[in-house]
């Protein structure tokens, strides 16, 4: 096909398949089309050309997911990161002018190739939960919120506290958080056993804040989250655990102070 009879649309499309094609050069008819689009030069050929140019994408492409994923890349390591990573970049292309978000259907894409269908394993359920858990750090550090600086201090009132304007929370199977900031100090950390685990993650100043929290604190800052006073998460958790009143206002002086030195509130 002469690229006088492609539309804009239609040679965009051929040139992302021909990107994402592991090889064209064993196909005479592809090898035809590549011809008739792409300029030859004195030392190289155009399939060659074409050739240079898709494996410096997928060059890119895989840089970008080992960027989003580090600590999975860890946890897998190389070859069967890459393998994954190609296989989900196949069938998942890029379809925007950014790479932020070229990750964001990656976990979703483990769960439905994970390799125990038959017989299911513990090891895939943490990856898939690591790749999210990073996934969503990404989306957070990008995400567009005006950052409020008005931070409490220890004599703020309980009634002048409210959760940061970029605030989430994390209850996964595994150790996730702790596990990746182990990742992230080079502590090369080794695949954890199954144990249930929360935490919070903050952002002020485009620097995230990642910090493991316990059970009870979660629920409670959960109830925040869902826009509930401090006096009002209180009395939620208090019913949810069968907490006594005054065992919580021994440990709340102590939250709010931990809470307070995080960046979770905000006046």
């Amino acid at each position: 096909m002469e690229p006088n009879n492609f539309s804009l649309i239609q040679l965009q499309n051929w040139m992302q398949g021909m990107l994402i094609e592991s090889e064209v050069n064993d196909d005479p008819g592809v090898q035809q089309q590549v011809n008739n689009i792409v300029n030859s030069s004195k030392r190289l050929s155009a399939v060659r050309h074409l050739d240079i140019y898709r494996q410096s994408y997928i060059a890119r492409l895989r840089a970008c997911m080992q960027n989003q994923f580090g600590a999975l890349a860890y946890s897998l390591g190389k070859d069967l990161f890459e393998l994954f990573a190609d296989q989900y970049l196949e069938a998942n292309p890029s379809n925007s002018y950014s790479l932020n978000t070229l990750g964001e259907k990656f976990p979703a894409f483990l769960e439905a190739t994970r390799p125990d269908a038959q017989q299911r394993e513990i090891w895939p359920d943490f990856m898939i939960e690591l790749a999210g858990f990073e996934y969503a750090l990404s989306a957070i550090f990008d995400e567009q919120a005006v950052e409020n600086d008005n931070k409490p201090t220890n004599d703020t009132p309980d009634g002048g506290l409210k959760l940061a304007p970029v605030f989430y929370l994390f209850h996964h199977r595994f150790p996730i958080c702790n596990y990746y900031l182990e990742f992230c100090q080079n502590k090369k950390p080794e695949l954890p056993l199954e144990q249930e685990s929360f935490c919070v993650v903050t952002r002020s100043n485009y620097k995230l804040g990642l910090f493991p929290i316990r059970g009870a604190q979660y629920y409670f800052l959960e109830s925040m989250k869902k826009g509930k006073s401090v006096a009002e998460a209180a009395d939620e958790l208090i019913g949810k655990f069968n907490f006594n009143r005054n065992e919580f206002g021994a440990i709340w002086p102590e939250w709010r102070r931990s809470f307070i030195a995080s960046g979770f509130f905000c006046r």
